[in-house]
């Protein structure tokens, strides 16, 4: 899973175990075009950092050995990094990048810190290659751009993405009389407190719906998206206190929460706040009826709850907007090629390989459960995960999708301030909404613009 929050381990044995089966190391050499199988070739090493590792690693190992059939004078130095979740990733790879000392290709799960990849050109500008190799931006989803691109400057390619949607159980819905998900807001609203069980002191025994931000994957983003709510005007400055719809957002937000009370609330999150990755999961174990979570989840279910009767959707959308249903964020792993490698043509194979390859992405989404990114693969009869991830797939094609925060220059860091403030307006401290949303705004300007790109 490469969502928000993510539990990845790391262990050396991973790196060699990785490396064999991609062919180990190899002696060092520049040569120049490499596409294609025949004739002679200089042997290249490529050092690549990525990030999969613990249920991840041996798919991935098994679907990129295809990469070395294809060509086996690249041989790849893998080398397992930490868990962006440290925040660690992206600003190690800068460094090493300024110092001289950056791999030739860099696999990131996070796409936060892709525009300033893009636009300071620490990450090499790729449409290049692509026009060289006829590769389109359109053989993905218009979502790619959202995350890939800033400035106009195309400087990464995703593999595999996350797709954030409705997960619903069907045995509650049964016994509750509601016939299908809720498509709108008011049917959420309608349908959580119809599906809520309270103990005798008015604690939540489950909850139909917990609106807290961070709730698993639900963020305050994702409700201002259902409603059509955008971050910044056109002059790039935040516009949370002036767009209507950020108003809305928080405000369908916070009478769930009273209706609950944030007390209550806060105690159910506290019991099940270590078991979004186990299998003691609130909604793999019955404990809530619907959240908002990844296609990730799929797998997580068929692994250990094989027998749960569920079903998913699309996020509901405002009363106001049913334009927007079917859509939702998306955003996982990019790929790309930092500034300095000695084997740009070589190290393009292999971001080539593992952005459009449709045998290695279908191979890697079986495994490890994420959406395939190309149309191709998203289309292919190989694809076997079951009619639960369909809807994350057609989540990542809606034309209406994307990914948010949206990139800066400076970083995504700007949306933490916007958890911040959520944090305190579901806990009721915040007396003025639009007081509030007025000084959110000045402190997301005034970061981005002491933010530097690097």
């Amino acid at each position: 899973m490469r969502g928000r929050r993510q539990l990845l381990g790391a262990a050396a044995a991973l790196v060699l175990a990785l490396a064999a089966a991609c062919g180990g190391s190899g002696s060092s050499g520049s040569s120049g075009s490499s596409s294609g199988t025949s004739g002679s070739h200089t042997p290249v090493t490529l050092t690549v950092w990525h990030q999969y590792a613990a249920e991840e690693a041996k798919p991935f190992a098994d679907a990129l050995a295809g990469f070395s059939k294809q060509y086996p004078w690249i041989h790849l130095n893998l080398a397992l990094q930490p868990n962006p979740d440290n925040d660690t990733f992206d600003p190690n790879l800068i460094a090493a990048i300024k110092g001289g000392n950056a791999p030739d290709v860099a696999i990131g799960f996070t796409p936060a810190y892709a525009g300033q990849y893009c636009s300071s050109g620490l990450w090499e500008n790729l449409t290049p290659f692509m026009q060289k190799d006829h590769i389109s931006i359109k053989q993905f989803a218009p979502a790619t751009i959202s995350y890939t691109n800033f400035g106009g400057k195309q400087c990464a390619l995703p593999s595999l993405t996350d797709a954030y949607g409705f997960y619903y159980n069907k045995k509650m819905f049964a016994k509750a009389g509601i016939t299908s998900p809720p498509k709108t807001l008011t049917e959420l609203t309608a349908d959580a407190k119809k599906l809520t069980v309270k103990n005798p002191d008015g604690s939540i025994k489950v909850a139909g719906f917990v609106p807290l931000n961070q709730w698993e994957e639900l963020d305050i983003a994702d409700i201002g998206n259902a409603f059509g709510a955008t971050w910044f005007d056109k002059s790039g400055n935040a516009q949370l206190a002036t767009d209507p719809a950020w108003t809305s957002a928080f405000e369908w937000q916070k009478q769930l929460v009273d209706w609950y009370g944030y007390s209550n609330l806060e105690k159910f999150f506290a019991t099940y706040t270590n078991s979004e990755f186990n299998p003691t999961n609130a909604f793999e174990t019955g404990k809530v009826a619907m959240v908002f979570d990844g296609e990730w989840r799929t797998a997580f279910i068929r692994r250990d709850h094989p027998s749960l009767a569920y079903a998913t959707a699309p996020f509901p959308v405002a009363d106001n907007q049913p334009q927007l249903y079917g859509s939702g964020r998306v955003g996982g792993t990019i790929v790309g090629i930092p500034e300095g490698t000695k084997h740009p043509q070589e190290a393009w194979d292999l971001v080539k390989y593992l952005s459009t390859d449709t045998h290695y992405l279908v191979t890697l989404a079986n495994s490890a459960g994420n959406v395939p990114t190309t149309k191709a693969s998203g289309e292919s009869p190989d694809l076997n995960l079951g009619p639960q991830f369909q809807t994350f797939v057609n989540i990542w094609n809606n034309p209406k999708s994307s990914f948010y925060p949206p990139l800066t220059a400076a970083g995504a860091g700007y949306a933490q301030l916007v958890d911040n403030f959520d944090a305190q307006w579901q806990a009721g401290n915040v007396p003025n909404l639009q007081a509030g949303l007025q000084k959110l705004d000045t402190n997301i300007d005034n970061q981005l613009q002491l933010g530097q790109a690097p």
